[in-house]
């Protein structure tokens, strides 16, 4: 993740990153191409393997599960198929008319129960990302708050060194969609989560965009705490800016002389929205 974790990337012609792999997922002729220079690599075919063979029972699950699979006749080749292809309609003349994304809603239990079973990072990861759909919210919520306090032992035998940084990085991925799908019914979760500081960085997105979603009387108080802890002090300048807290004004002029580059820019855009 970048400094400005916040900011999204794009290309040169102002693609983000999902936009790029949804477009090669879809387009036939950029995935032969993508393929071709991928088989070249022993690197990427051995990560292939590795999460074949982990993943393996789940997609053959799965792939009974979604419907829109036979009727595009995509075979899933990973749990990322399911929020990445599209279910592409054409006209006669073969010219696109419209696209959506796949309806993999009753996939989701299933999901849900291999979560907690998975070791191998990447396909943490992946399932993550398919329950961050707001259709998942209600049914995955309960388990992520869990496994975020909990942290799965995952690992990457590919990056054998690594463990640590995929674990967190997992539990930042959770922090991720339990942010999108946070709300009043879960304040308590979301600000005891916030304030520890034994999860770091992992709960920056709890910190913004969860805490101001929640709706909580506690949380610009708890925010101005927040911009003194360094691990979150950028998301919490979002969180105040979010919610035009104007009493946070002098905090957050103060974070403009920060040594820490995306404090000041968070800083910055912040004080702008209460102005």
């Amino acid at each position: 993740m970048s400094s400005n974790w916040n900011e999204p990337w794009t290309n040169s012609e102002g693609m983000s990153h999902r936009e790029i792999v949804e477009r090669i997922a879809n387009d036939p002729g950029i995935r032969e191409r993508v393929e071709a220079t991928l088989a070249e690599d022993p690197e990427v075919q051995e990560g292939r393997r590795l999460y074949a063979e982990a993943a393996g029972p789940l997609l053959a699950e799965l792939q009974q599960l979604v419907p829109d699979l036979e009727a595009i006749n995509h075979k899933l080749e990973g749990v990322g198929d399911l929020y990445r292809v599209q279910v592409r309609h054409v006209d006669e003349d073969g010219n696109e008319t419209s696209r959506r994304p796949l309806d993999y809603r009753a996939a989701v239990p299933v999901l849900l129960e291999w979560l907690p079973k998975v070791r191998y990072a990447p396909l943490a990861e992946d399932i993550v990302s398919a329950l961050s759909a707001p259709f998942a919210k209600k049914q995955a919520r309960p388990l992520l708050l869990r496994l975020f306090r909990e942290s799965l032992p995952v690992e990457n035998p590919q990056r054998p060194d690594n463990t640590a940084y995929f674990r967190e990085q997992l539990r930042w991925r959770i922090g991720e969609t339990l942010g999108k799908f946070s709300d009043p019914t879960v304040a308590d979760d979301m600000i005891e989560l916030a304030r520890d500081p034994s999860f770091g960085h992992a709960r920056s997105q709890i910190v913004n965009p969860g805490l101001a979603k929640t709706k909580d009387p506690r949380v610009p108080e708890i925010l101005l705490d927040l911009l003194e802890d360094p691990t979150v002090a950028p998301a919490a300048a979002q969180g105040l800016g979010r919610l035009r807290h104007t009493p946070a004004q002098p905090h957050l002029e103060r974070a403009l002389h920060s040594t820490d580059e995306n404090l000041r820019y968070q800083a910055k855009k912040a004080l702008k929205r209460l102005t």
